[in-house]
């Protein structure tokens, strides 16, 4: 059972399904009690979603459609839909756990217990999937992912480099590689767009370098630190090794960058692992492997974070409750582990490991902690979003830039009551 504050995680593989023939999708022929009308789902634009998307899709029949829209901004949408004072825009939410836990924080969740009690033995639902706060199931948790190290490992045993533990030997590698490797563009690729991405690889070496974001028992900043310095110092230390444009380099970018063999190494989402096999889209299938997401400093945990994706329904539902539930779990059974094994990391446990997945159970191995579960995290998160540029571009000194997060944190986490 994943429960809110130990939630499980890590990695999601995912692959075009174009290039993927054969898959076959749920017909949603075991729906009882429908209510005619459309059930809207939105998710994130992450390429296993498509395999879950058409799975939903496929229940439209008789009265009943199903739409399922598939965005990168599905964190603003949902905010907005779930915080509606009026009915949700959506019926239900594809989402990771840091948006579960900003959504539970505020309370816009409804508890599905008594439709999971209901259809538990139908859809084969398993423990190990049911998201729990104070005993009640607000998530329903159906695949792990994780930020883990891709590298070409033909231009490493090429040039006799071993795969990066630390961020030292990433740095060291990147050297020889600009030096004597000629078909690599940018050595270093990840995920350093300005906002979300940067802040999240913040958090990642922030953890690294063991420090904690808030003063014990308290919401009071305590990032602005030395940890926090060195977390930005190594983040500016890789620029030099990545595509000048790296201000704007998302997971999209970055999973090109390696497709398109730019790119020797860099800490990407598992989820986008199985792309690199892609013939119809990769220029280096076989060539990338996938180890723990490097530590720091030697000895140190693997400096990344563990996460879950599952589907949640909002307080504000404004559909039918029971259709709605039957849809989800008709995309998220058996058959659709099956028919999609190589597209993620599967919660359920008829799940088959593939290669995809070596580097995300390499890094929970190194110790890579939980996602952060503070319901005030978020807005921390987004404030440190904000100053990353400026440090980047060595407009800022980092602590300076640190101070100005934290100070910006305060008040909004005031505003909200979290301090007083």
């Amino acid at each position: 059972m994943i429960h809110s504050n130990v939630r499980r995680t890590v990695l999601a593989t995912a692959a075009l399904l174009a290039a993927l023939p054969g898959l076959s999708y749920a017909r949603c022929e075991s729906l009882t009690n429908v209510k005619a009308g459309e059930v809207n789902i939105v998710g994130n634009a992450f390429p296993a979603l498509q395999h879950i998307t058409k799975e939903m899709e496929s229940c439209t029949q008789g009265g009943l459609k199903v739409q399922v829209k598939m965005t990168p901004q599905v964190k603003q949408e949902v905010a907005q839909a779930f915080g509606s004072a009026g009915k949700s825009a959506f019926d239900a939410a594809v989402v990771s756990m840091g948006v579960f836990a900003d959504l539970q924080s505020k309370g816009q969740l409804q508890s599905m217990t008594d439709l999971v009690n209901k259809y538990k033995t139908k859809y084969k639902i398993e423990d190990n999937m049911l998201i729990k706060v104070n005993g009640e199931v607000m998530a329903i948790a159906f695949m792990q992912n994780a930020q883990n190290l891709y590298y070409r490992k033909d231009l490493f045993d090429k040039h006799g480099l071993k795969a990066p533990s630390t961020y030292g030997d990433m740095l060291a590698a990147a050297k020889v590689l600009k030096e004597k490797e000629p078909s690599i563009e940018f050595p270093i690729a990840q995920t350093f767009a300005k906002g979300w991405d940067s802040a999240t690889e913040f958090t990642n070496l922030f953890a690294g370098y063991g420090g904690k974001f808030f003063k014990a028992g308290t919401a009071a900043p305590d990032f602005s630190n030395e940890a926090g310095v060195k977390a930005l110092e190594t983040m500016k230390a890789m620029t030099p090794f990545m595509t000048p444009n790296y201000l704007a380099s998302n997971s999209d970018d970055v999973m090109n960058q390696f497709q398109q063999g730019k790119a020797a190494m860099g800490v990407l989402w598992a989820s986008r692992a199985a792309r690199m096999d892609d013939p119809a889209a990769s220029k280096v299938v076989g060539k990338i492997d996938f180890v723990a997401a490097p530590a720091v400093v030697a000895g140190a945990k693997s400096a990344t974070h563990l996460w879950w994706d599952g589907v949640v329904m909002p307080k504000n539902l404004g559909g039918d409750r029971e259709t709605v539930f039957q849809v989800l779990m008709e995309a998220l059974d058996e058959g659709t582990t099956k028919s999609g094994n190589d597209l993620a990391v599967w919660v359920r446990s008829s799940y088959k490991p593939t290669r995809f997945g070596t580097g995300v159970a390499a890094s929970a191995k190194a110790g890579a902690p939980m996602w952060p579960t503070e319901p005030y995290f978020g807005l921390a998160h987004g404030e440190i979003g904000k100053v990353l540029p400026d440090v980047m571009s060595g407009a800022m000194p980092p602590k300076q830039a640190l101070d100005i997060a934290a100070a910006s944190y305060s008040r909004v986490a005031a505003e909200k009551g979290f301090i007083k």
